[in-house]
């Protein structure tokens, strides 16, 4: 399915996340690992903002889709993780473990939005669309 512009961007920078999350999940934690780590850091925080506020456009646009509300709970609460991880990661000098859950979480995360949100996004819940949704 060809992804709606609005979303495109996001699915973008899903590319980029996957890279760092694949050497997470490899184990690399090495200073190159680490910096790329933290530089992406700020570069997440503002991508989680961007897809919550869509989110929150999207309960607007088709308040009574339970599946969708059930979604982007399971979105906010997966930012939370992620965020935590990234603390006990890059504030608290995390180990391997750490990555690697950190890893299997933004792999997990993105393979859920791609596949689950972005497409019950695009069905008719994104702001501008014609023919709202209501389920």
């Amino acid at each position: 399915m060809q992804r709606h512009e609005s979303l495109q961007p996001l699915s973008r920078e899903h590319h980029h996340t996957l890279k760092i999350a694949r050497r997470l999940q490899r184990g690399e934690s090495d200073a190159d690992l680490i910096r790329d780590l933290a530089q992406h850091r700020g570069e997440l925080e503002a991508h989680f903002a961007v897809e919550e506020f869509m989110g929150r456009q999207a309960l607007l646009q088709c308040p009574a889709d339970t599946t969708l509300s059930g979604q982007l709970d399971r979105m906010q609460r997966e930012h939370r993780q992620i965020e935590q991880l990234l603390v006990e990661m890059l504030d608290e000098a995390g180990d391997s473990v750490t990555g690697h859950r950190l890893g299997e979480l933004l792999v997990a995360h993105i393979r859920f939005e791609e596949r689950e949100l972005f497409n019950r996004l695009q069905e008719g819940c994104l702001p501008g669309q014609a023919g709202s949704r209501h389920e």
